[in-house]
Formats: structure tokens, sequence, C-alpha cells
């Protein structure tokens, strides 16, 4: 399913389930076709980490059955359970940016995942705009 990036949080406070997990979907899923260039690249980068991205698509997976089970009980409104889940997804963030950075950047050479990062970005951005969304007590505890 094409991800645009367009899909924005609806306004109110209220999130779309559907998007929010259809988003963490495709973040795994993505993770998990560049787990399989990283360990592709084993040959040339024999020290790069090869279970990192599946890691963090098991994390992201975690992340929407986590949400999932929420909804399910009839729980997924703001509150004060929401605040794991932004931890969680703070987490995931900086998880994959630290990723990233092993593989891109600072004249590394391509492994050919260069372009699946790319396509993280939307959804990744989209995943913690809609918590961030369920979790309106964290902007009062940050500013």
């Amino acid at each position: 399913m094409p991800m645009t990036g367009n899909q924005d949080p609806p306004a109110g406070g209220r999130v779309d389930l559907a998007l929010l997990l259809g988003d963490l979907a495709c973040v795994a899923g993505t993770l998990s076709e560049i787990a399989t260039v990283w360990r592709r690249a084993l040959g040339c980068r024999p020290g790069l980490p090869a279970l990192i991205p599946e890691q963090l698509a098991d994390a992201a997976r975690r992340l929407a059955a986590d949400i999932g089970s929420l909804a399910g009980a009839g729980r997924l409104a703001p509150g004060a359970w929401a605040v794991p889940l932004a931890g969680q997804s703070s987490a995931l963030q900086r998880d994959i940016a630290a990723a990233q950075a092993m593989t891109c950047g600072d004249g590394r050479r391509d492994l050919g995942d260069a372009r699946l990062w790319d396509l993280l970005r939307d959804p990744v951005s989209r995943v913690a705009a809609r918590i961030t969304e369920l979790t309106p007590e964290l902007v009062t505890i940050t500013d």
C-alpha cells in the first residue's frame, strides 16, 4: 500500500487507528527489507550488526500490538497509559536514526539501503505525530 506524505493525523485529537497501525506495518516491513540488505552486505562489511534492523522491525510490531491491545480493550483514548507508548515510539525513532547512521552519511559506501531509509521518514514521522495526539499530557510536561 503506497504511503503519501499528506496523511496527517485528524484534527480534534482523534487518531485513526487503521492509519497508525498501517504506518507501523510499513515501518516494520521496510526495516525487514533493510535487514535483508544488511545480511547481504556482510561480505563487504563484516562488522555490520545485521540483526539491528530486524530488531527494530520487531519493536515496531510490538508497538502496533500494544496499541491494538489497548484499542481492543476500549482504552485507546488519551490517558496516562499512553506515556509508555510515546516512550516506545521515541525509542524506535532514536534507534532507527542510529541504525541509519551506521550505513548512510559520513562518506560511508552505500550498501543499497539509502532509499529504504528515505522511505521510512514519512511513516515514522506520522506514527510519532499520531501517538503524540494520544498523549496530550506530554506537551505540558515538556514545555
